[in-house]
This record gives structure tokens, sequence and C-alpha cells, in this order.
């Protein structure tokens, strides 16, 4: 099976590798940089299912294959809480699409409404506080903030595998 991902990012790469292999065992991923597809920092559910569905139609006409796969991470707010979240997009040939979110996680308030001022990305927010460059492609903020229990690529993971149960259970989607 052939799974086209629309990122270069180390953590959603292996993420997508783990969350497909457990179900199929011969697995080729091929990576597509979708940098330009999608916005910087996507804010709101609305924007990243719109991100992770271009990101995985992207990924799947350049690179071919039986999927395509995008992946978004962005802000959310639920009142005036702040949160960060993955969303998956898997896609087919024939446009088929499912969508998976991740666990999400509160991010600091004040922090994140800086950010937002500055018109910066939570990728900047993140290496600032935890002092690690480029965080992002690495553990990122999450492992940070559960002190190492959960990583970037785990989130990547729970995603990818919840937008999969409409492909693995397709008599209970149609």
């Amino acid at each position: 099976m052939i799974i086209a991902v629309g990122s270069k990012n180390p953590a959603k790469l292996e993420g997508v590798r783990r969350a497909f292999s457990g179900y199929f065992p011969q697995i080729e991923i091929r990576q597509v940089d979708s940098s330009s597809i999608a916005r910087a920092q996507p804010l709101g559910l609305d924007q990243m299912v719109e991100g992770a569905i271009a990101r995985a139609k992207f990924a799947l006409s350049k690179a071919g294959g039986d999927y395509g796969v995008g992946v978004e991470a962005g802000i959310f707010r639920v009142g005036s809480v702040y949160f960060d979240h993955q969303q998956a997009a898997i896609a087919d040939a024939i446009g088929k699409v499912s969508l998976g979110h991740s666990a999400g996680y509160m991010l600091p308030k004040g922090a994140v409404e800086k950010m937002l001022g500055e018109g910066k990305e939570l990728e900047q927010l993140a290496e600032g506080l935890t002092g690690v460059l480029g965080v992002g492609d690495k553990g990122g903020l999450v492992h940070y903030l559960t002190k190492g229990k959960m990583t970037r690529a785990d989130l990547t993971e729970q995603c990818v595998m919840m937008a999969l149960a409409p492909w693995l259970h397709s008599h209970f989607y149609d």
C-alpha cells in the first residue's frame, strides 16, 4: 500500500507510519512538501479540516498512491480556553475523504493571545516556552507539557487512526 503524506515533518511522518502499519503489513510512505498549500497558523477546526484535506489531496496528486494523508495542527478555542489539536484527512483517488481528531491539550491563554497579537505561529511560542529550536519537528510542545509522556507523533498517530476508521469499516459509512 502506498500512502502519500502531505508533510516532510518527521513527527507527522512517524505518526502516519505507525497508524497505517498497525492495520496494513506492507506500506510505503511518500512524503510531499505541502507547506504552500495550507495556512501557516490555522485557527479553528474549520481551518484545520480545510488544511488537512488540501494537504491529503495535494500529496495524492503529486506522489500518487492508494491514499493521500494530510495532518494539520492548529489552535481552537472553547469559550476563553485555547487548545492545540491535530486534524487528519485521508483521501483516495476518487475523492472520498475521511477525517479524524487527535487529543487536544490546553495552551497557556496569555502566551497564545500575545502570540496571535504579534502575528506569530505556535511553533515560535513552543520554541520560546521549551527552549528547543524546531520543537514541532521533534516531540512537539505536547512532549514538553506532558513531561515526555506524549509526543507530536503520538497525536498524529491518534488522528490518522481515527481517520482510518471509515476505511476499515466502510459498510458503516456508505
